[in-house]
């Protein structure tokens, strides 16, 4: 149990730093992405208003007081005429070095492609190479000119610092879990000690009461004997017999939890179902119920098979506890839907069931009705125990209703 609330405890410490990385880093990449694109705009507009060129006036206005002659270098442009014809010319390449007369036209096909597919902005691959562009008609002729932004120089930064962040995040991560795996026993340590007095105390606790329980039954025996049997000697034994089934209980769930590890092996969960299903015939008979045993055979689970038994008893022993006087109780094993777990179902009928709260069913001394939980004479142990073993089997536990009856469900996955 110390080891399973261990691994939680670095999970959850862990999953919490990679959500403030990835929101920090993923909140600065995405602002850099924004103000990059919005300058690869305010770029192609510029263009656009001063038909081809850049000017250091214009550009101080929307790019900001620091664009200046030098600054404006780093935006590589050409710009293209395109007549009603579909005929593409080079009208000024003076801004990039890349693109020649013979680069249109072998990419004349896409790129008048990417024109007709827009009225204004559009983007485009020339030479590998990424592009947006803007159109411009041309005042008094029937041409269209198009100027293309080689937009790398411009994305080199935002990359780079996406590069950068993810570096940086995971190196982190693995940093922080490092520390944190290291650490993590001393950060748990008030947690563990406190952990293990409490099961001290139970255990402890359990074999001392267990003392003046022995004693109590042997005087109410005596008392029998020698002609003193009447109601009162009856109700101390089936006190002594209650209190005695809980401490029981107590020590075997300290026991449980203080295994770190059982040793698993590969089960036959449908021999343990029916050994316990057939174990619990003549007693579910004996009270008037119905009882239904389908089991589908040869299905192997991984596990310690005095374990998987008992899981199979506290199960079927909860289900008889609650069923409605000449109700019905179902155990059902099979594979599941896509042949990968075995499905273990333990049913009974109660039709008092609505307004039960089932997530609560596995939590310790639980009972959603106290007087009809001592009139059964359970603890709310069983199944805390039952979910502790079926999560040291690897599987999941839970419990439903579906209007007639409860059901609890075990599912394991099946090992060949």
């Amino acid at each position: 149990m110390i080891k399973r609330f261990r691994r939680k405890f670095i999970a959850v410490a862990v999953l919490s730093l990679s959500i403030i990385l990835f929101a920090s880093f993923g909140g600065i990449v995405l602002a850099t992405q924004f103000r990059t694109d919005r300058e690869i705009t305010s770029v192609l507009r510029l263009l656009a208003q001063n038909k081809g060129q850049l000017n250091q006036k214009a550009a101080r206005k929307t790019l900001g007081p620091d664009s200046n002659k030098d600054s404006l270098f780093k935006y590589r442009y050409f710009a293209l005429s395109l007549s009603n014809k579909g005929k593409l010319k080079l009208v000024d390449n003076t801004h990039i070095s890349t693109i020649s007369a013979s680069d249109i036209s072998s990419n004349s096909a896409s790129i008048k492609k990417a024109i007709k597919n827009t009225t204004s902005e559009g983007s485009i691959m020339i030479n590998s190479n990424p592009y947006r562009f803007i159109l411009v008609k041309s005042k008094g002729s029937n041409q269209t000119i198009a100027i293309f932004l080689d937009t790398t120089p411009i994305t080199a930064s935002y990359k780079h610092l996406f590069r950068v962040a993810i570096f940086l995040g995971i190196s982190g991560l693995i940093f922080f879990t490092l520390i944190l795996l290291l650490l993590s026993n001393q950060a748990i340590k008030p947690i563990v000690e406190a952990y293990e007095k409490q099961r001290r105390f139970i255990t402890n606790a359990g074999h001392e009461l267990k003392t003046p329980l022995a004693i109590i039954s042997a005087n109410t025996e005596m008392e029998e004997m020698i002609g003193k049997s009447d109601e009162w000697t009856e109700s101390t034994k089936e006190q002594v017999e209650r209190l005695t089934m809980l401490i029981n209980q107590l020590i075997s769930l300290a026991r449980m939890s203080e295994k770190d590890e059982l040793v698993l092996e590969r089960v036959d969960f449908s021999d343990s179902v029916k050994r316990a299903a057939n174990s619990f015939k003549s007693l579910i008979q004996k009270d008037g119920k119905n009882y239904n045993i389908e089991i589908e055979p040869g299905l192997f689970v991984n596990g310690e098979k005095q374990s998987l038994y008992e899981l199979v008893n506290i199960l079927i022993d909860d289900a008889n506890k609650y069923c409605d006087e000449t109700g019905q109780v179902s155990v059902n094993l099979n594979k599941g839907s896509l042949g990968r777990n075995a499905v273990l179902q333990v049913k009974n009928s109660f039709k008092d069931g609505k307004s039960i709260n089932y997530n609560k069913f596995f939590e310790r001394f639980y009972r959603s009705d106290e007087s009809h939980n001592s009139q059964k004479g359970g603890f709310g142990i069983g199944l805390s125990m039952a979910q502790d073993l079926v999560r040291v089997f690897g599987g999941k536990i839970n419990a439903s209703y579906d209007g007639k009856n409860v059901i609890l469900t075990v599912i394991l996955k099946l090992r060949k």
